[in-house]
């Protein structure tokens, strides 16, 4: 999802945090990110947005995903050299694994977790609340992405991004359908930079790819993700509210034409027939 996830990431109209709320998370070590901050070290702006990849999303008539939070890793040499991430899915909806953090996508559920406290070690990273922050996948398919935080990153470079969602909801055909996220979390490595002074949209591209068994897995799309007009061109758009309140000042548009009419025409038919041009004489 191009949303991200366009999943550009930092496009989730109507969901989209501040950046006071990104300036009171804090790290699974109890670092404050406000700490880094009054340190006086250099910031610049940054967006996430989400989008979504076509695929198996032509199922669905609605699925929204809630996010609560997203972990975003400073680089490390290490990381610099090696792009790895979790499952992920190409464009067309294929799951995909890499060799060093592979997880399993069948029946099974099978997971083989990460090692945060290595990564942590080795670059650290900061958190960012998303404040329950919901994307519909079917509103942000192919170039179309939403914001879902608008905040600062300290300047410097970044290696990964983990999204943490805390519900899915799909709807297929009216009804309700599993939709999975392995491993509980989405993540990809797709270095970027936060330049001090400047603005970066990051875009997540989210994919939902449906399982052997029946129900649908989440993945991330590492290929349709990055820096917005560098990596990855996407269309921002706005979120449902936004829609429905631009649909209800449409209707509103056209109800008061329609009565604007109605007045004109019975205004016509309330003339009398004295009033009536040639009929003056004849009133008389």
């Amino acid at each position: 999802m191009a949303t991200g996830a366009g999943v550009g990431v930092g496009l989730l109209a109507g969901c989209s945090g501040s950046s006071d709320s990104g300036s009171d998370g804090t790290s699974d070590d109890g670092t404050s990110d406000d700490a880094t901050m009054a340190d006086g070290g250099a910031v610049g702006a940054f967006r996430l947005l989400i989008s979504d990849q076509p695929a198996a999303i032509g199922d669905f008539d609605s699925l929204n995903v809630s996010f609560s939070r997203a972990r975003i890793f400073r680089a490390s040499e290490e990381t610099e050299d090696t792009a790895t991430e979790t499952a992920t899915a190409d464009p067309t909806g294929t799951a995909t694994a890499d060799s060093t953090e592979a997880e399993t996508t069948d029946p099974t559920e099978t997971e083989t977790p990460d090692d945060d406290a290595d990564e942590d070690a080795d670059g650290g990273f900061v958190v960012r609340d998303l404040d329950g922050a919901t994307v519909d996948l079917t509103e942000v398919v192919g170039d179309r992405a939403i914001g879902v935080l608008d905040g600062e990153l300290e300047a410097g470079r970044y290696s990964k991004i983990e999204l943490y969602a805390e519900s899915v909801e799909g709807v297929v055909d009216g009804e309700s359908v599993d939709v999975k996220i392995p491993s509980e979390k989405l993540q990809l490595t797709k270095p970027f930079e936060v330049v001090a002074g400047e603005s970066v949209e990051f875009v997540f591209d989210i994919n939902v790819v449906k399982k052997g068994n029946g129900g649908y897995n989440l993945l991330p799309v590492i290929s349709e993700s990055g820096v917005a007009g560098t990596d990855v061109d996407v269309e921002e758009v706005g979120n449902g509210a936004d829609a429905d309140d631009t649909e209800s000042s449409t209707d509103d548009d056209e109800e008061t034409e329609a009565e604007t009419t109605e007045i004109d025409e019975t205004d016509r038919d309330s003339v009398t027939e004295s009033d009536r041009p040639g009929n003056e004489t004849a009133a008389e």
